[in-house]
């Protein structure tokens, strides 16, 4: 019996000293630090979910992404950003070419703090802060501003900003409150300053940018109601002019398309080369040479073809006439897929993309002190603000 309680003593013993070795590792890896406290254990990072949230609006003001040359940050880390910002907006609204890029939205980037491991690999842990800023380069005003913070690791500082921005979510209402604030805030501006957009298009349109004048108005908001007004007649008259300017590039579709038709007498109508024949101005260079094509075409017709396609024309005609009237091409379902519209819609995009270069070059963001000022371009790179 006494042996029989001895051996159970013992048992007890071997098990609470068992027991206290198992409590010190849990203690020991419950109080490590992660490499953000300055250790050299590198541990996983993830920020701060944010639940999907849905704005209930659309943004109408396109913002043409900016992302300034930073140094540490690296080509990929630039393309990722920007990329990121395109995918968000395009969410919401509208980014990326065919926008005025005057108005764009681009991060200054801080360094908050930088630890660098002595593990093999060399990692880098670093956390930034990033301040997202709607601004018009022209008049050099800020409209809105967003700012969040984010830590990410690395072999190299910009695959830390990388991964750290990786894990960021901009799908939240405090980002879509300040595109919505943004938005609100040029739209007044608009209606403020409408008188020196309309000037601005007139005088590209003076140096036969037809394109770049048809973008800037193209680009006023419906918010902006009194100057969305103002500009419509303008805005129409700059893509028309823009159209004539492209006259022989239509002439060609038209003709090509009039080719495709072997026996012009038993071809029928055919909506397609008509509808680059309608989107030519009558006041065009090259619409004497259209009108004489389309003559000829008429001529080869026999007398029963002839009369079918001058009815199709005349209902055609009628049709452009009532959407261009009532200016609500989309609203109507029954002639959305009308091949006037979705060519005057390519030609419309193909314009403002255009025009978008053409302003592009000219505005030339790296170059404007006030842009190398608010973004630390030329001054001192963000990523030198902590010592290395």
């Amino acid at each position: 019996m006494t042996k029989n309680l001895s051996f159970m003593f013992l048992i007890l013993i071997l098990s609470s000293c068992g027991n206290n070795s198992q409590d010190k590792s849990l203690t020991k890896s419950s109080v490590n630090t992660s490499v953000f406290s300055g250790t050299n254990e590198v541990p996983k990072v993830k920020n701060d979910s944010i639940e999907k949230y849905e704005p209930g609006f659309t943004i109408d003001i396109k913002l043409t992404p900016f992302i300034p040359d930073y140094r540490d940050l690296g080509q990929s880390g630039r393309q990722l950003l920007a990329t990121r910002l395109t995918a968000v907006l395009s969410s919401v609204g509208f980014s990326g070419e065919g926008a005025n890029p005057r108005f764009i939205i681009g991060p200054d980037i801080n360094l908050l703090s930088k630890n660098i491991t002595s593990s093999s690999p060399t990692k880098y842990a670093n956390t930034f802060e990033v301040t997202l800023l709607a601004a018009d380069i022209v008049s050099e005003t800020v409209f809105a501003n967003y700012t969040f913070k984010v830590k990410g690791i690395g072999d190299s500082p910009d695959k830390a900003f990388i991964n750290a921005l990786r894990e960021y979510n901009f799908n939240n209402k405090a980002f879509f409150e300040f595109l919505k604030l943004a938005q609100d805030k040029i739209g007044a501006f608009y209606d403020k300053n409408c008188e020196s957009f309309i000037l601005q298009a007139e005088s590209e349109a003076k140096m036969r940018n037809y394109d770049a004048a048809f973008t800037i108005l193209n680009n006023i908001p419906v918010e902006s109601s009194k100057c969305f007004k103002s500009a419509i007649e303008k805005k129409s008259k700059y893509l028309q002019m823009s159209l004539n300017s492209n006259c022989q590039s239509i002439l060609s579709s038209m003709k090509a398309e009039l080719g495709k038709a072997n026996d012009p007498s038993a071809s029928g109508f055919n909506e397609e080369a008509m509808a680059y024949y309608s989107l030519l101005d009558r006041q065009s260079s090259c619409y004497s040479e259209a009108e004489k094509i389309y003559q000829g075409y008429m001529k080869k017709l026999n007398p029963k073809a002839k009369r079918d396609w001058e009815f199709s024309m005349q209902k055609y005609q009628d049709q452009i006439a009532k959407m261009n009237k009532l200016d609500q091409i989309r609203q109507d379902s029954v002639i959305s897929n009308f091949k006037y519209l979705t060519l005057k819609e390519e030609l419309t995009a193909n314009a403002e993309s255009v025009g978008n270069k053409k302003l592009m070059q000219k505005y030339q963001y790296d170059e404007l002190p006030w842009i190398r000022k608010i973004f630390h371009l030329g001054k001192y790179d963000p990523f030198d603000r902590i010592d290395k």
